[in-house]
């Protein structure tokens, strides 16, 4: 057992996000495959949390429990980081890092160590362009600093439920998936004022999932064909050129091909060629958070300013 109150804790009793981070990894490693919600109950029942913390909410809309929420937070950046993966969809792992970091830190893991792994450096080099700011901080830099700052956080945000949707999306039944497309599809503008959206039926469909008549009498249609893949399984040009086949059969000269996996380069050589606009997993779940599909806001933050011409009356 872990005594709860040795970790970093916040005014409440309650540990931080990153005091998980030594306990989920602990439990992690004493068996080899973990679904998430059984691990997040096993590093609860480890730590002995008195049944107010098991209790505690957030005091935002939706009032999630803050423990499990918490232990969300230190799995997703171990997972980033290398030191836990994840072999299927819902499961976790300790890699040989993880393994290496846990024998040589224990309970004492930071999110500053998590952060220093070579992959976790990575990931965040892909979600940030902007160049490192200067030691040397002006009074200007400072505030861009504190922009920089609060960017980052909402990056990780982003990241954070991009991976959350992708894996809800491969887990979603398949036809209710292609549903889900088709109103994404409508969202962005594909479909007239009085166009029609229809999801084909589950069977017999041609290789056509969804067919989108941007205007009443169906002379410009879009048809759509959805793939709810696993990471692995990458969409390569066979696929395409099927589907370039169901085109030319209803006499179509445009596509989209929307999967939660990824295609391989001839894939998207095959699909330039053929018109065919591709939508892999990145995209998806991009154009979902942007067009607020399958997505709510949970919070809002409001920037005040003096207002001058107050104080001019």
């Amino acid at each position: 057992m872990i005594d709860y109150k040795t970790l970093k804790h916040s005014d409440n009793g309650m540990p931080t996000w990153d005091a998980f981070l030594g306990p989920v990894l602990q439990v992690a490693s004493s068996k080899k495959n973990w679904k998430r919600q059984e691990l997040i109950q096993a590093v609860l029942d480890e730590l002995s949390l008195p049944q107010e913390l098991l209790n505690l909410r957030y005091a935002s809309k939706y009032h999630d429990l803050v423990a499990p929420d918490r232990i969300n937070w230190a799995l997703s950046d171990l997972k980033i980081s290398g030191i836990l993966t994840s072999p299927k969809r819902g499961q976790y792992q300790i890699t040989d890092i993880g393994k290496q970091v846990l024998n040589e830190y224990g309970l004492s893991i930071t999110r500053e160590l998590v952060h220093s792994q070579p992959a976790y450096i990575e990931h965040q080099n892909k979600l940030k362009n902007k160049k490192e700011i200067d030691n040397d901080i002006t009074e200007d830099q400072t505030f861009e600093l504190t922009e920089k700052q609060i960017k980052d956080w909402f990056d990780k945000q982003s990241s954070d439920l991009s991976e959350k949707l992708i894996a809800k999306l491969r887990s979603t039944d398949p036809y209710q998936f292609e549903h889900m497309m088709v109103k994404l599809l409508n969202e962005m503008g594909y479909k007239g004022t009085n166009g029609q959206s229809v999801v084909t039926q589950k069977s017999n469909d041609g290789g056509i999932d969804g067919i989108i008549n941007q205007d009443p009498l169906g002379l410009r249609t879009v048809y759509v064909q959805v793939k709810r893949y696993s990471e692995k399984n990458i969409v390569g040009s066979p696929e395409i050129n099927s589907f370039f086949g169901a085109l030319k059969r209803k006499q179509a000269d445009r596509g989209v091909f929307i999967t939660t996996s990824s295609f391989t380069s001839d894939a998207r050589e095959a699909a330039k060629q053929l018109n065919i606009a591709l939508v892999d997993g990145e995209m998806l779940t991009n154009l979902m958070i942007q067009y607020k599909v399958g997505v709510q806001v949970s919070q809002t933050y409001e920037l005040y300013d003096i207002d001058d011409d107050f104080f001019e009356e």
